[in-house]
C-alpha cells in the first residue's frame, strides 16, 4: 500500500471515527421521556463515586440523557465472558469465536436491562411502574446503539470503544477542571499553585508512560540454535492489566454504589468510605486477573515449548508454568498497588475537596489518556507502517541479551 493511499484510508478512518463521535454527542444531549432530574439525582451524581465510576466506564451520568447507561454493560459482559473463559466453566473455552461473541451480547442486553433499570430507580428519574419501565427500555436501547456505535469504530474508525471512553472522559472532566483552576487562582498565590499543578500533571504523565512501557526480561535459549547464539527475550510488562482494571473496575464498582442509594443512606453501600475501600481492593484484584488473563503462564509455557524455547535453569512444560507464575505474581504488585491507590484516591477525593473536586479526576484522567492514546498510537503505526511495526516488535522481543 502506497503512502498516498495509506493516508487516504486513514483520512477515512478518521472522518468515521469524527462522526460516530458527533453522533455520540447528540445522542448524549437527547432527554429522555418521563425522566425528571431531581435535586436527590444532583446531589447524588455530585457526592459520591458515581462521577469517577461514570468518567471512567463509558456511561454519562452528569448528562442523563438516551446514551447515560453507555458502554458500562458492555465492559461488565466482557469481563464475565473472560472470567468464564479462563475457569473453563460450562465449557466456555471450547467455544468458537462466533459463538463467544453471541454470549457476550447476549449478556450486555441482560445486564443492559438491569443497570437501565438500576439507574432509573437508583436516581429517582420517575415514578411509578409504566413510566419506570418505559425509560429503562429508552435507557437499554440508547446504551445498546452506543455499544453498536463502539463496534463500528472497532470496524471502520480508530480507537474502537476506546475512543468513546477517552471522549467522554475529556468532555467530562474537562468543565469541573476548568472551574476548579478559576477558584484555584482567586486564592492567595494561586498562579504558583497552578504552576505546581501543571508540573505535577506533567511530571505524572512522564512517569506513567515510563511506567507502561516497563518490563521485565526473561531470557530465553532455544536448544535448535548454536550455542553461540544470543538469548531472546520474554517481556512481562509490569502495568499489563491497568486499561481493563480501570474501564471494568469503574463498571462494575457502580452497582453497589447504586445498590446503596436504593437500599438508602444508612446501608453501608451508601458509605464513601466503604466504596472506596471495596474499589481500591477491586481494583487491586481485578489487576491481577487481567494480567494474568494478558500473559497465561500456562499458554505461555506451552508456546515455549513448542518453539523449542527455554527459561535458562528451568525445566519446560509445568515447571516454566510455575516459574513464569510466581515472576507474575510479584511483578504486578507494584502495578496493582499503584492503580488501587489512585483510584481510591479519585473515590474519597471527589467529594471532600468541594469546589476543587475538579482536581481529583486529574490522576486518573492522565493514565487512562495515557494508557488510551498509547493504544490508538499503535493502531496508527499498524496502518501507516504496517511492515516495519511487525519488524519492530520482533526486533523488541530480541533486543535485549547477555
Amino acid at each position: 500500500m502506497g503512502k498516498i493511499t495509506r493516508m487516504k484510508f486513514f483520512y477515512r478512518r478518521l472522518n468515521f471515527t469524527l462522526f460516530i463521535l458527533f453522533i455520540y454527542m447528540l445522542g448524549c444531549s437527547i432527554p429522555i421521556p418521563f425522566a425528571e432530574i431531581t435535586k436527590h439525582a444532583h446531589r447524588l451524581i455530585n457526592n459520591s463515586p458515581l462521577t469517577v465510576a461514570s468518567l471512567m466506564s463509558g456511561v454519562n451520568l452528569q448528562h442523563i440523557s438516551l446514551f447515560t447507561v453507555g458502554l458500562n454493560p458492555f465492559m461488565i459482559a466482557m469481563l464475565v465472558i473472560q472470567i468464564l473463559t479462563m475457569t473453563r466453566i460450562f465449557y466456555f473455552d471450547t467455544l468458537s469465536l462466533s459463538q463467544m461473541m453471541a454470549a457476550q451480547q447476549v449478556a450486555t442486553l441482560i445486564l443492559t436491562l438491569i443497570q437501565s433499570a438500576g439507574v432509573t430507580i437508583g436516581l429517582h428519574l420517575t415514578t411509578g411502574l409504566w413510566k419506570t419501565a418505559v425509560v429503562t427500555i429508552i435507557l437499554s436501547a440508547g446504551s445498546m446503539f452506543v455499544v453498536w456505535l463502539g463496534l463500528m469504530n472497532m470496524e471502520h474508525g480508530i480507537g474502537g470503544t476506546i475512543t468513546i471512553i477517552l471522549f467522554n472522559i475529556i468532555n467530562l472532566s474537562l468543565p469541573n477542571l476548568i472551574r476548579s483552576v478559576k477558584n484555584l487562582q482567586k486564592m492567595p498565590n494561586g498562579e504558583m499553585w497552578i504552576v505546581v499543578l501543571v508540573v505535577f500533571s506533567f511530571a505524572l504523565g512522564i512517569f506513567w508512560i515510563a511506567f507502561n512501557r516497563a518490563y521485565y526480561p526473561i531470557k530465553l535459549i532455544n536448544y535448535t540454535l548454536p550455542s553461540h547464539t544470543k538469548p531472546m527475550v520474554l517481556p512481562i510488562g509490569l502495568n499489563m492489566g491497568a486499561m481493563m482494571t480501570i474501564m471494568i473496575g469503574m463498571a462494575i464498582l457502580m452497582m453497589p454504589t447504586m445498590l446503596g442509594q436504593y437500599l438508602g443512606p444508612k446501608s453501608i453501600f451508601a458509605n464513601i468510605t466503604f466504596d472506596a475501600t471495596l474499589g481500591g481492593i477491586l481494583t487491586f484484584a481485578l489487576f491481577y486477573f487481567f494480567t494474568f488473563w494478558q500473559f497465561n503462564p500456562r499458554e505461555q509455557a506451552k508456546q515455549l515449548r513448542n518453539e523449542n524455547n527455554y527459561i535458562l535453569n528451568v525445566r519446560p512444560g509445568k515447571p516454566t508454568q510455575k516459574y513464569l507464575s510466581k515472576r507474575l505474581w510479584v511483578l504486578a504488585f507494584p502495578g496493582a498497588l499503584l492503580n488501587a491507590v489512585q483510584l481510591t484516591f479519585g473515590l474519597l477525593a471527589l467529594p471532600l475537596l468541594g469546589k476543587f473536586a475538579g482536581f481529583a479526576m486529574i490522576p486518573m484522567n492522565i493514565l487512562m489518556v495515557v494508557m488510551f492514546m498509547t493504544g490508538i498510537k499503535d493502531q496508527l503505526m499498524v496502518l501507516f507502517f504496517p511492515g516495519k511495526y511487525r519488524r519492530i516488535l520482533k526486533e523488541e522481543s530480541q533486543k535485549w541479551s547477555i
